[in-house]
C-alpha cells in the first residue's frame, strides 16, 4: 500500500498532466477543420488520456474520502476508550 507521501506525488501529477491537457486542447484544430488520420490519431489519444485522467483523480478523492471517515471512527472509537479507562 502506498504511504501518504507517495499518494500526494501521484495525486500532483494527475493535476499537473490536467493543467497540461487543458493548454493543449487550447491549441486543437476545430472539429469542422479537416485533418489528417494521423492528426485525429492523435485527438483520440489525448482524449483517451483526459479520461484515464480523470478516472484516477475520481478513484484518489474517493479513496481520500474513504481514509477520512476511517480516521473519523478510529478516533471515535479511541476517545470511547479513552472514557471507560
Amino acid at each position: 500500500m502506498p504511504n501518504m507521501h507517495e499518494a500526494s506525488i501521484a495525486a500532483r501529477a494527475a493535476v499537473d498532466s490536467l493543467h497540461t491537457v487543458r493548454a493543449i486542447c487550447n491549441d486543437l484544430i476545430p472539429l469542422h477543420m479537416p485533418m489528417t488520420d494521423e492528426q485525429r490519431l492523435q485527438r483520440a489519444k489525448l482524449i483517451h488520456s483526459v479520461l484515464l485522467t480523470r478516472h484516477r483523480m475520481q478513484m484518489l478523492r474517493d479513496r481520500a474520502e474513504a481514509l477520512s471517515g476511517a480516521l473519523t471512527r478510529f478516533r471515535d472509537r479511541r476517545a470511547q476508550i479513552a472514557q471507560r479507562a
